[in-house]
């Protein structure tokens, strides 16, 4: 009878200890897949953060303001985000004259603006001894990865969103990852004159606004009369350079994305 007791109390202890280990298993489970998409989370930030900075007052503003464009996936990978350009558009200060301007931008030739543009990374770092980016499950970051999964949103060439599946890499598990700022990668600038001094009333002005574009300048004219201002579209947030026909004075201004509204004091 002891016998009996005994035996069954060994395989009631077995089964709580299966039990036990099969609940610790699970829970581990769990814990590693909230740590993964911790991970998952902080990568995308990391990337976001590359291509864009909310502190443009800082020397670091990202890929986007520097380039005047989204990175494109080079070999199918993020690459211009850590790996220089072979083409030669390394970050410097370029004057705004013909040779410097990309094509159609006539009107903007201006010896006296100077605008910062070109590739002045590497804006994101790899882990050492790794060439490409791969989520926590070791996935390969890529348009199209080797399970035939897409996990880079393009837009016009330009990557915008990236794609996560999880640990089982299931396409109904997939969680998008916006790469943009978060009012988009355009902005818009109005430009309202302000004078001090009675500026005389249907003065015509000329207003401009210079940017980078894969190392050359671009930028865009509007013409009103006082007090009238004007508004530019489609602008990359970033650090720009403003001019007007009136006071002859460039302007450094930093645009943020979404709209933006500066007042300039006439002479």
């Amino acid at each position: 009878m002891n016998r009996a007791f005994t035996l069954l109390e060994l395989v009631v202890t077995l089964a709580v200890i299966a039990v036990l280990t099969h609940l610790a298993t699970r829970e581990l489970y769990h814990l590693r897949e909230s740590k993964s998409q911790e991970k998952v989370v902080e990568l995308m930030d990391n990337i976001a953060a590359a291509i864009y900075s909310d502190d443009i007052s800082s020397e670091a503003t990202g890929f986007l303001a520097d380039m005047g464009r989204l990175p494109r996936a080079v070999d199918g990978t993020l690459s211009e985000l850590w790996l220089s350009p072979t083409n030669g558009y390394f970050y410097a200060l370029k004057r705004a004259t013909y040779d410097n301007l990309v094509e159609g931008a006539k009107g903007l030739e201006n010896h006296n603006v100077y605008v910062p543009t070109g590739w002045r990374g590497p804006y994101l770092k790899l882990p050492r001894r790794t060439s490409r980016l791969y989520d926590p499950w070791g996935n390969k970051l890529e348009v199209v990865d080797e399970a035939g999964l897409e996990r880079l949103v393009l837009t016009n060439a330009e990557v915008v969103a990236a794609i996560s599946y999880g640990a089982n890499n299931k396409k109904l598990e997939a969680e998008i990852f916006s790469l943009l700022p978060s009012q988009g990668a355009k902005s818009t600038l109005v430009i309202q004159p302000i004078s001090e001094s009675g500026q005389s009333i249907g003065q015509l002005i000329s207003y401009y606004w210079y940017g980078p574009a894969d190392g050359l300048i671009t930028g865009a004219l509007e013409k009103a009369t006082y007090p009238m201002g004007v508004k530019f579209e489609g602008l990359t947030p970033g650090r720009r350079v403003i001019y007007d026909s009136c006071s002859s004075v460039p302007r450094i201004v930093d645009v943020k994305p979404g709209d933006n509204l500066i007042n300039i004091k006439m002479p």
